[in-house]
């Protein structure tokens, strides 16, 4: 299995700060999702001074990455169920650094282009991966905050995307910013080299000694033949399931509602505003600098929203949450519609539509962006849990 350094990882450790510190190694892959996305929003002001940019190029170089991230995310699921969550993951991580470098060494605008589909790919493996890994590495009192982490690494990631583009703003380095990716890619691939891998894809494939193990790290307890008969018998039970069973009678609605809530928190526009949120501000008549200074505000509200969302999840429930969080966004886009509807950008109407992006940002994260996450991996049986998050991600 090559597991075995997994246990180098935090030998004094158990039980909860076990989980707690390989949750957040994971979550590392989160991390890098929200950088590669955020990061393009501040490097696309100085790359269009580099490379001639027409509308249709520059729609291509931010949303390529998506492309692949389709590929990463579809293929990911189906072999980190045959391969493993951890092993898939270090992949992963590879992959980011790969497009992280190419793209920072980029001489052409299709070279740009073709290593943001790269770095796409590792983006779809993390949303397909990292959750999964989480969410079967937990215990199951733990699993509802701990599955939060994904999307707060996420909102770390496009935070941190968003001071990595100030501090580079002047140089214009749009370069080093994005090469700076390869850094958190290094850290990720280490940190999984050093964890193990969950106990549910150990015991479905049989390696019972290391997945006993693993639960008594992670539960910090001896006695764990109670859990792993319980997997067991799940796997017994659907023992049957798997990616072609996908669409079968009585998987199809766990099927329904996963693509259903990951187009709902697609469509719902986040992407639009974490992409060209340094573009639209910039249309309000700051400057470049200033622009991007005005998202890092945004991407710290992005943070401190998901902490809202993490401690409210188990004490108001997905729905309340959901339902909340859509009315804040409605809203949101609705003044920032308005705002660039009036004659004027400027004075008292740059405030507005900046306030419009802080609402929606504050109600998506509050809502839609760590909840889906939650949800995806519990809501397929175990046998085909890699293959429906998967397909559910590149939804």
């Amino acid at each position: 299995m090559g597991n075995g350094a997994g246990w180098i990882f935090g030998a004094s450790m158990c039980g909860k700060r076990f989980v707690y510190a390989v949750a957040c190694v994971a979550a590392l892959g989160g991390l890098l999702f929200g950088y590669d996305i955020g990061i393009i929003s501040g490097a696309l002001l100085f790359i269009e001074k580099d490379f001639p940019l027409t509308p249709f190029l520059t729609g291509v170089v931010v949303s390529s990455i998506l492309l692949g991230a389709v590929i990463g995310a579809g293929a990911s699921g189906a072999l980190g169920d045959r391969l493993g969550r951890r092993k898939m993951v270090l992949v992963a991580a590879l992959i980011f650094a790969a497009g992280a470098v190419g793209m920072a060494l980029s001489p052409t605008v299709g070279v740009l282009i073709f290593f943001r589909i790269v770095a796409g790919l590792a983006v779809g493996a993390a949303s397909a991966l990292v959750p999964t890994y989480i969410s079967e590495i937990s215990p199951t009192d733990m699993r509802g905050s701990l599955s939060s982490v994904f999307q707060l690494a996420i909102t770390l990631g496009i935070l941190l995307a968003y001071l990595v583009n100030f501090a580079l703003a002047g140089a214009g380095a749009w370069r080093w910013m994005l090469g700076l990716a390869a850094v958190p890619a290094a850290v990720l691939f280490v940190g999984m080299y050093l964890v193990p891998e969950t106990p549910r894809w150990l015991i479905k494939n049989e390696f019972m000694d290391e997945a006993r193990a693993v639960l008594r790290r992670s539960r910090g307890r001896e006695d764990v033949e109670g859990e792993i008969e319980e997997i067991q018998q799940v796997e017994r039970e659907e023992s049957q399931t798997g990616v072609r069973e996908l669409l079968s009678p009585w998987v199809r609605p766990m099927l329904i509602v996963g693509v259903g809530l990951a187009m709902l928190q697609q469509f719902s526009g986040i992407n639009t505003i974490i992409y060209y949120a340094p573009t639209i501000i910039k249309n309000t008549g700051l400057g470049d600098s200033a622009s991007i200074l005005a998202t890092v505000g945004i991407g710290v509200v992005n943070v401190l929203f998901t902490l809202v969302a993490i401690w409210l999840i188990d004490r108001l429930g997905r729905k309340k949450l959901l339902l909340g969080g859509l009315s804040g966004m409605t809203l949101g886009t609705v003044l920032l519609g308005l705002g660039f509807a009036l004659p004027s950008l400027s004075g008292i109407v740059s405030w507005i539509t900046l306030g419009a992006m802080l609402l929606y940002i504050a109600s998506f994260a509050a809502s839609f962006g760590p909840i889906v996450w939650v949800m995806l991996p519990k809501i397929f049986p175990l046998q085909a849990r890699g293959s429906g998050v998967g397909a559910t991600a590149k939804s």
